[in-house]
């Protein structure tokens, strides 16, 4: 069962960024499709996969997150008829947050626990990182806090043939693919 009260300490602005990942279904004939989401200021968006934008109607598309009920919503117009507007509506709930790596389930109903048969998104935050030109870069302090798969899920550093993604302590996070 998911502590959704754990998660209030975010606000809509956490979420606002580029994020990179995935979004997959074992329902509706299943799929695994890269991911990549932008997130404006206003609540505007735009993603790659093509799960959660609108067909018809362009840049109607928004979002906001609810921390009462810890769900990210998205949605857009989807249909203009006889006068009247009909919206799509996605609901993800936060599973996973933390060092700029999320992961959300799908929750339309605001059910006890979300179905991530149905949805799950994974992504992680491109981050940019300034260096002070004056001091050296010195990141023998980092430590490795976890490395996941593109699926998400936790895997060995040394695993071979995927994409996996490196988490640190700072906050930082790698792509790597080895071979």
């Amino acid at each position: 069962m998911a502590n959704k009260s754990s998660y209030s300490q975010y606000e809509f602005e956490d979420f606002v960024g580029i994020w990179e990942g995935y979004i997959s279904s074992e329902s509706f004939d299943g799929y695994n499709d890269p991911m990549t989401m932008i997130i404006e200021e206003d609540g505007f968006y735009t993603e790659t996969s093509g799960h959660l934008m609108p067909t018809i109607y362009p840049n109607t598309q928004e979002s906001e997150f609810d921390a009462e009920t810890n769900r990210y919503h998205w949605w857009y117009l989807k249909t203009v008829y006889a006068g009247q507007y009909f919206y799509q509506h996605f609901f993800y709930e936060i599973v996973y947050f933390e060092n700029d790596t999320l992961e959300m389930h799908y929750n339309y109903w605001d059910d006890e626990v979300p179905h991530p048969q149905v949805g799950t998104i994974f992504l992680v935050k491109q981050t940019t990182v300034s260096i002070d030109e004056n001091s050296p870069f010195d990141n023998r302090e980092r430590r490795l806090v976890r490395v996941v798969d593109i699926m998400g899920r936790e895997t060995s550093p040394d695993t071979k043939g995927q994409i996996l993604v490196f988490q640190y302590d700072d906050g930082s996070s790698e792509k790597k693919f080895i071979r």
